[in-house]
């Protein structure tokens, strides 16, 4: 008989990769304007703090990515 573990919440990283059965508390993360920002390593994490904003407008910088992602999470999440 083994035991469940409750099903982790889906969420994106910075650079818009989806995890589905990762816990988040496991990868790097920093607030920004308000926000947690999740990174995919370490590395990251080191050039987020150079220049927060940089690094969010190099990944971010196309609302197409921006709406697949949360269309991606929200199918996830159902």
């Amino acid at each position: 008989m083994s035991e469940e573990r409750p099903r982790s919440k889906a969420f994106s990283t910075l650079r818009g990769r989806i995890f589905r059965d990762a816990d988040p508390q496991y990868f790097p993360a920093a607030q920004h304007k308000g926000k947690t920002i999740r990174l995919c390593t370490d590395a990251c994490l080191g050039a987020f703090f150079a220049d927060p904003d940089v690094l969010c407008k190099v990944h971010r910088n196309s609302n197409k990515t921006t709406a697949r992602i949360q269309k991606e999470l929200k199918r996830l999440s159902e």
